[in-house]
């Protein structure tokens, strides 16, 4: 009796692998679409599983889905009609959460928990945001001659570069960053201009980009802007 005892206490000690749970990281998503947060977790499709998003842990539900089906009554009205899930895919260990319409307030942190028969879990995400404009405005101040590149809507700030005809990178006179009460930047950079025979390209730009926003000015007679464009194209001046 004792030896029976034993040998079924020791398979219940028996220890059991590692419940495993994680998401993508970094997914990054212009504001105003859409992205997707994608979580996976053990399950073999017959697991019952009961999982929960919140931004900010403790401060922001998402989503929940418990007894087989999803939740909505304690979701925060932020993501009201925003959050779209396939229910099927989370009973495969799938949780993809796509938010809708991304807002510069939405950039934060993440969190995914999951409960299952099997065992239970939680993992983190990072979303960042970002946004561009192509509402580049170069102005010239001859009494100065300071060349002013603003521009307003960006998230996070840009950098800002200035270049002459050949690529070579100029000093900036000046530079002002301004973040407005709706969370976007307002960039002013200014430019001492030297050579106003020469073509000045202002370039904007943030990580999340692709390529740079930029603007071309060119002068005539040593006085006036005779082109502003966008500087893809060779000048033929």
């Amino acid at each position: 009796m004792t030896y029976i005892s034993a040998v079924v206490c020791s398979l219940l000690l028996v220890p059991v692998g590692a419940f495993r749970v994680g998401c993508e990281q970094e997914p990054t998503t212009e504001i105003g679409r859409s992205v997707t947060l994608e979580c996976s977790f053990d399950c073999n499709g017959q697991c019952t599983p009961a999982v929960k998003w919140e931004k900010n842990p403790g401060s922001e539900i998402l989503y929940e889905y418990k007894e087989s089906k999803s939740d909505f009554s304690n979701q925060h009205a932020n993501y009201s009609k925003r959050i779209e899930v396939d229910e099927n895919s989370i009973n495969n260990g799938k949780a993809f959460l796509t938010l809708k319409n991304v807002h510069l307030w939405d950039e934060g942190d993440y969190v995914f928990f999951v409960s299952t028969d099997g065992g239970y879990g939680e993992a983190s995400v990072h979303l960042p945001v970002w946004a561009s404009t192509d509402g580049i405005h170069v102005s010239w101040d001859s009494d100065s001659d300071i060349l002013s590149c603003q521009s307003s809507g960006w998230y996070p700030a840009p950098e800002v570069t200035w270049k002459d005809r050949h690529g070579n990178a100029l000093t900036v006179h000046n530079e002002i960053k301004l973040r407005e009460s709706d969370g976007y930047f307002n960039v002013t950079n200014d430019l001492k201009v030297i050579d106003k025979m020469n073509h000045y390209i202002c370039s904007m730009k943030h990580n999340w980009m692709d390529k740079p926003k930029q603007t071309r000015v060119i002068f005539s007679d040593g006085k006036h802007l005779i082109r502003v464009d966008n500087g893809e194209k060779p000048s033929d001046l």
